[in-house]
């Protein structure tokens, strides 16, 4: 018997996969080749801190992104880190870097506050 998230397997005894509590089933469908995805840079920059508030910005938006050179910069503390994004997110997170740089990005928290501001009224 095999989990099927885990993919563990488990004898015949066991009817639910202790780790995952899925039920377990008797043979796993074969795994799934990754797709491939291009990644196009978004964002270059030399500084952790400025990396990290376009991280939040894109995770706020649920914008998947990766970051090339971050290990580099924190084992040698130098050099350029880039965020990258999937081909299909390039038009909203583009935006969303031009709002950011030109001091118009407003967070999801910032506009609920003005949501519940206009409530109020």
């Amino acid at each position: 018997m095999f989990c099927p998230k885990c993919r563990y397997e488990y004898e015949d005894i066991l009817e639910i996969c202790p780790d995952c509590q899925l039920k377990l089933i008797r043979e796993l469908p074969p795994e799934e080749d990754p797709e491939y995805t291009e990644l196009i840079t978004v964002f270059t920059t030399p500084d952790a801190g400025l990396l990290a508030l376009a991280k939040s910005i894109f995770g706020d938006a649920g914008i998947d992104y990766y970051v090339k050179g971050e290990t580099a910069k924190t084992l040698f503390a130098q050099g350029f880190m880039e965020l990258q994004v999937h081909s299909e997110d390039l038009d909203e997170a583009e935006l969303l870097m031009e709002d950011w740089q030109k001091g118009r990005y407003v967070g999801e928290d910032a506009e609920d506050e003005a949501e519940e501001e206009k409530d109020r009224e």
